[in-house]
Parts: structure tokens; C-alpha cells; sequence
């Protein structure tokens, strides 16, 4: 799947808004954010239960929308509420993690990767 911004269908503002929310983060955290561009991400909560979270699709812990999953320390999944606008992602720790898909790499990107399975 190409890459998105859920909502927004200017690519330049998705982008912008994509950019802003890795620079959020990167400040918020104060750790360095990969140039991946993750669309899901599976893993097991503390519950041991399979937690699947999707940009574009609701967050099941917090019930927002999924704007993007960055990785750094951990993966961060950011939600309007938690990352975006405000607050800190939802941190996910790469132990956790499973299963991971990527974004289709840009075409003018070779920085970007394709699907990656595990951690």
C-alpha cells in the first residue's frame, strides 16, 4: 500500500503533517526517529493478547485513529491525542513486536524498505 496520512488527500500536507508529527516525537522523546514508514505493526500486550495496530484504522487501546507508527527506542504509534496534536505516542517495545509492514517505498526514496516480518 502507498503511503498516507489518514484524511488528508493532499500529499504535500500529508507529508508536512507526517514530518511534524516525527519531529514531535523526536523532541517529545528525545530519541532519534528511523526514516521507516511503518503501516502496521502486531504484537502481544502485558494481557498476552495479539494487538494489531494500522495507520488509517482505529487504535484498539485507545480507540483514536492511527495517524502514523514511527520506530525509534520502540515503535511509537501516534494518534491524534497521543503524538500528534498533543500528548506522547503509545510506546510499543520492539520485543513485543512480532510482525511489522511497511509502507511501499517511494518511488524517489531509497531510504524507504518494503514489508519486514519480525522485529
Amino acid at each position: 500500500m502507498k503511503f498516507f496520512i489518514p484524511d488528508e488527500d493532499n500529499s504535500e500536507k500529508a507529508e508536512m503533517l507526517y514530518q511534524a508529527t516525527k519531529k514531535f516525537a523526536q523532541e517529545g522523546m528525545g530519541w532519534p526517529i528511523s526514516d521507516r514508514r511503518i503501516r502496521s505493526i502486531k504484537f502481544r500486550d502485558e494481557r498476552r493478547r495479539d494487538v494489531v495496530e494500522t495507520v488509517g484504522e482505529r487504535e484498539p487501546i485507545e480507540g483514536e485513529i492511527v495517524i502514523a507508527i514511527l520506530e525509534s527506542t520502540t515503535y511509537l504509534v501516534c494518534t491524534p491525542n497521543r503524538g500528534v496534536l498533543r500528548g506522547t505516542p503509545i510506546m510499543v517495545g520492539k520485543c513485543e513486536v512480532y510482525a511489522s509492514e511497511d509502507f511501499e517505498p517511494c518511488l524517489d526514496d531509497a531510504m524507504h524498505s518494503g514489508a519486514h516480518l519480525g522485529a
